[in-house]
């Protein structure tokens, strides 16, 4: 039964660690691959909530691209 519980604590736990270690990547600087940084974005994505989900999905219409050309 330790063991039954040990296991869903960690399945507990893991959401918080891939959102912790994607964040990490992202801000650290250095050069991600589209893959990379795909994947990080997703994680991020996945376990967020709703609102910060619904911002991310519109933050491109605040940006001043020309589609008129």
């Amino acid at each position: 039964m330790e063991e039954k519980e040990t296991i869903e604590s960690i399945i507990d736990q893991l959401p918080i660690l891939l959102v912790q270690q994607a964040y990490k990547k992202l801000k650290s600087g250095d050069d991600l691959t589209a893959s990379e940084m795909k994947v990080c974005l997703e994680v991020c994505k996945t376990y967020s909530s709703e609102d910060i989900i619904k911002k991310a999905n519109n933050i491109l219409e605040d940006v001043p691209f020309d589609i008129d050309e």
